[in-house]
């Protein structure tokens, strides 16, 4: 055991170091076909998956670094009409790469995390069996890249547009709410919020919560935290708890969403939603207070849910 952990931290080493060395390419790249991705993303299987999808972007992920020293070995992200493939290298030449496939049809929750350059993506759909997760940490800087094959990943859940497709709407009860959010949460509507076609229908927005410590200083407690109801969509916005600079977006698909639940505790409440596809099941959890949590709630059951 000592001698395979020893191994492994001598191999990330000296990946690491070429990840770090001049002139190393760090952008993400579109490749055309599966062929042309690095030998150590191919893989008998691989070839098996993809021969019955019709693939219609492949972006490649070079090796990077995390956190200062986590190393990340090279990814790639295949996008069908219907779902996304998921490709993670070993760290080891003779090992092949981790494969997760996952259909839009299935999606329980897609999770973007984006704090200055650290991006971190994960998606939870129906699997064969049980429950597919998708992880996977990227550069932030490169979002803009996947955005728009996630934002069409999540227009083929089934969903039913209620405007043009080209264009999203407002509740005439929500305009005024929307009005008197941050300017950062109300451009985080138009950026993230708002899928194309889809209804804004309501809005609850929730200050960050403070629990004072000592006489000059302050523990984050809950962030800043929005809440929106879209005509298929719950979606969630938030900051990192203490961070200021960066976005927490969560979609959730309304006809995936089979309850709410309340845990209360001293400063807030745990507020978890329950997930259902087929006959698998997820929760998505955040925290709120007490009366935020208690509004969602009632609005979610004017708008039909349970």
């Amino acid at each position: 055991m000592t001698t395979s952990r020893q191994a492994l931290e001598k191999r990330l080493t000296q990946l690491k170091q070429e990840v770090l060395a001049r002139g190393f390419e760090r952008h993400p790249w579109v490749v055309k076909n599966v062929p042309d991705l690095p030998i150590e993303l191919q893989s008998p299987a691989v070839t098996r998956l993809v021969a019955g999808e019709a693939l219609q972007n492949i972006i490649f992920f070079p090796p990077q670094i995390h956190h200062g020293w986590q190393y990340v070995p090279k990814q790639a992200l295949l996008f069908t009409p219907t779902g996304v493939i998921h490709l993670l290298a070993s760290v080891w030449p003779d090992q092949e790469p981790q494969i997760t496939y996952l259909k839009s049809r299935g999606l329980m929750y897609m999770k973007v995390t984006l704090l200055l350059l650290y991006g971190f993506l994960e998606i939870v759909a129906q699997g064969p069996d049980s429950p597919v997760r998708l992880s996977m940490e990227f550069n932030a800087l490169f979002w803009d890249l996947l955005s728009p094959h996630f934002r069409n990943l999540l227009q083929t859940t089934g969903a039913t547009p209620a405007a043009s497709a080209d264009e999203s709407t407002y509740a005439p009860t929500v305009q005024q709410a929307l009005e008197k959010l941050p300017l950062k949460f109300s451009n985080g509507v138009r950026i993230h919020g708002l899928l194309a076609g889809e209804k804004l229908e309501e809005l609850i927005f929730q200050p960050g919560t403070w629990k004072r410590r000592l006489l000059l200083f302050r523990k984050p407690i809950s962030a800043d935290t929005l809440l929106l109801l879209t005509s298929n969509y719950m979606v969630i916005i938030q900051e990192e708890l203490g961070v200021r600079q960066g976005w927490i977006i969560a979609y959730l698909p309304r006809n995936s969403i089979v309850g709410m639940q309340n845990q209360t505790r001293s400063l807030w409440d745990e507020l978890t939603i329950q997930l259902h596809q087929e006959e698998q099941t997820a929760e998505y959890k955040l925290l709120l207070k007490s009366e935020a949590a208690q509004a969602w709630r009632e609005q979610w059951v004017q708008h039909g849910g349970l």
